[in-house]
């Protein structure tokens, strides 16, 4: 088997997105009264449990158009998160093992706002596409996103590979057939037997996958 492609989740998977993103969720949540406490590690916990974020945010955690103002609006400052050591050189890599790369994220925003910022990170270079929540509209989940995206590259399921760093992500697509590979930012435990410390030790991984890796 040879893995054909690559979908990546964007949020603390490729980028470190969350401690410029907060200051913009209190400011959003504020305008509903909502006050959000705890420091970046207390949010993180949070955020990869289940129900994600509804023990801070309540209703408002499951609102699709609260999660498309915050993307906005930390869109519109264009402050800015950090790319992950060594993601940069690993989608070099994999471009130069002929793997299509493709961004798919849980952002509440349309591709087509994100544009400045995947450039910024020096993305555009490598993928060949974008595919968000925000595309799709409410009413939507990670499922259908990597739905829509398998449906954009035309691919076979079993020769495509995600990548993301929430084990809900998993859980929501392991019907698929893809093959699933969970990225430890901050959870350890997932539903595959295939998890990784980075982006960075991905293309060992799918040389692994092809056969090719000693």
């Amino acid at each position: 088997m040879v893995v054909k492609a690559i979908i990546l989740d964007l949020d603390m998977t490729l980028v470190n997105t969350l401690p410029k993103f907060l200051a913009v969720l209190r400011e959003c949540a504020a305008k509903y009264g909502k006050e959000i406490n705890g420091d970046i590690s207390y949010l993180l916990s949070v955020y990869y449990r289940d129900p994600s974020l509804s023990e801070v945010l309540g209703d408002l955690s499951r609102n699709f158009w609260f999660w498309h103002d915050c993307w906005l609006l930390y869109s519109q400052r264009r402050d800015y998160g950090e790319v992950f050591p060594g993601v940069l050189d690993s989608m070099k890599v994999l471009r130069s093992m002929n793997k299509r790369l493709v961004i798919a994220t849980g952002r509440e925003l349309e591709c087509s706002r994100m544009v400045d910022e995947l450039r910024y990170y020096g993305f555009t270079e490598f993928i060949e596409g974008c595919v968000s929540l925000g595309d799709l509209g409410p009413g939507h989940d990670k499922l259908d996103l990597v739905k829509r995206t398998l449906d954009m590259l035309g691919l076979p399921s079993t020769v495509v590979v995600y990548v993301t760093d929430h084990p809900r992500d998993i859980i929501m697509v392991n019907g698929l057939g893809t093959i699933n590979i969970g990225v430890s930012t901050w959870a350890r435990e997932f539903p595959t037997k295939f998890v990784i410390g980075s982006v960075a030790e991905l293309p060992r991984l799918i040389a692994m996958l092809d056969g090719t890796y000693d």
